[in-house]
């Protein structure tokens, strides 16, 4: 029923890694599960699976979250505090982490510092993911490129977007990696004392399709222009909005997309 994308790096801590077939891979995933919930098809593809959620806290359970995302894929979520399972920072119990591999298809680690995720990863043997529900989570930009596509009717060489906001945060990156593997223009309109780093710039421009001539640097949203397909506003610590766009339709994006990552991983 499903477009299935399989990523081998199944971490997916960043967009870093994600090439455009990964990308392209995911989004399909996610456009056949929304086809599927719109025609009231939506199958549970993960039934059997189990999915471990550690995390100190009580998490967060709405409807972009993991545990909903998996779980409507029929896994099963179970939540354990990492402190309990003596993870932590200080010292971490390799035959712990391992017999949780075991137990479990994959492990979502809220709220943890990445080197300790790291050493999870390192003795787990199945996926480690950093988070991946956060909806500050950089690869939940996929959702908004879904979006993106569905809003504006075109494809990546023919869609064009305006960032306006500082593009160092990292789902701001996580965008312009993702602009420089599948070739949608970005405009990014920021402070030049925010611009990204002249190193990491250069390197996504010379590997990027289209050569990186449809990445884009701007010093205000006037000098980028207001004609593009898709216009992002990321003002000071708040969420981005998307010009015509309505936020429980991104909601609906980022869940499926989510859930298009979780069946690429979890085997």
């Amino acid at each position: 029923m499903y477009a299935r994308q399989t990523l081998h790096h199944r971490q997916l801590w960043s967009a870093e890694f994600l090439s455009r077939p990964d990308v392209l891979g995911v989004l399909e995933t996610a456009r056949s599960l929304k086809q599927a919930n719109r025609n009231g098809q939506a199958a549970a593809p993960l039934r059997g699976r189990n999915v471990a959620l550690l995390d100190d806290t009580v998490p967060a359970d709405g409807a972009g979250s993991l545990r909903h995302a998996a779980t409507a894929l029929g896994a099963k979520v179970s939540h354990l505090r990492p402190s309990e399972a003596r993870i932590a920072a200080e010292s971490t119990d390799a035959a712990t982490v391992r017999m949780l591999g075991r137990l479990y298809d994959a492990i979502d680690c809220e709220d943890m510092p990445l080197e300790l995720v790291a050493r999870v990863a390192r003795d787990a043997g199945v996926p480690v993911f950093n988070g991946l529900g956060n909806p500050c989570h950089p690869l939940r930009v996929l959702g908004d490129l879904l979006t993106m596509q569905e809003h504006s009717g075109k494809t990546f060489d023919r869609l064009s977007v305006r960032y306006a906001g500082d593009p160092r945060t990292p789902c701001a990156e996580a965008l312009l990696r993702a602009a420089a593997s599948t070739g949608m223009e970005l405009r990014i309109a920021s402070a030049r004392d925010r611009w990204p780093p002249p190193e990491l710039w250069e390197r996504l421009k010379a590997g990027a399709v289209a050569g990186g001539e449809r990445l884009r640097l701007y010093e205000s949203p006037e000098q980028a222009g207001d004609d593009a397909d898709i216009l992002l506003d990321a003002p000071a610590d708040a969420a981005w909005t998307m010009a015509g766009v309505g936020e429980a339709e991104r909601s609906a994006d980022r869940r499926f997309a989510l859930q298009a990552l979780l069946l690429a991983t979890i085997n």
